[in-house]
């Protein structure tokens, strides 16, 4: 059963009230809790009831170019090129899930992962210092980051990724769990 803490956390993302802080990590969430993303499901199917329940009935039709100009629109929205990786820690740092573009950008599984901190296997000799110092900062701080790290896959090869860490934290601001989101910016 959801804690109360993600059911409220819930609520707010169907609302539309959930701060933006907190959006990008509670949609990874709910792609690695399957009973929070059937829980947000339940929510909005709820909501969309009450909608077209409370809905008034049109005034005037619509014009008629408005199929056109969505397509229109449509057609010439950026096209998402991949997924990002991504990689959900516990509290305290440590890996409790993975999805398939992770482990294709650096070569471990969550088997491999789990339970350990992620840069134990993925920082290597070219790995800027400095940056894992404000990544770990801002961890410790329960703040959001975002740097372009050197990591190393599994088979050695050094890649270069943008990381963005975001902090999901309980109402006593403690956190629950980081959510990270990767992309690769160069390889070699």
């Amino acid at each position: 059963m959801l804690s109360e803490f993600l059911q409220d956390r819930a609520a707010l993302y169907v609302s539309g009230n959930l701060p933006a802080a907190e959006h990008d990590a509670f949609q990874v969430l709910l792609e690695f809790d399957p009973e929070l993303r059937s829980h947000v499901a339940a929510l909005e199917e709820a909501v969309n009831v009450a909608a077209v329940a409370e809905a008034p009935p049109p005034t005037r039709p619509p014009s008629p170019d408005l199929k056109a100009r969505i397509l229109a629109a449509a057609e010439n929205a950026p096209q998402q090129t991949g997924r990002d990786a991504m990689v959900v820690t516990d509290g305290d740092g440590r890996v409790v899930w993975v999805n398939e573009e992770f482990t294709a950008l650096c070569g471990f599984a969550l088997d491999e992962l789990k339970g350990r901190k992620p840069g134990q296997l993925l920082q290597g000799p070219d790995t800027d210092p400095a940056t894992v110092a404000r990544i770990r900062e801002a961890v410790r701080a329960r703040c959001a980051c975002r740097e372009e790290i050197v990591n190393y896959h599994k088979n050695g090869a050094r890649y270069c990724a943008d990381v963005r860490i975001s902090p999901v934290l309980d109402d006593a601001g403690e956190p629950v769990w980081f959510v990270a989101r990767e992309r690769l910016v160069a390889a070699g």
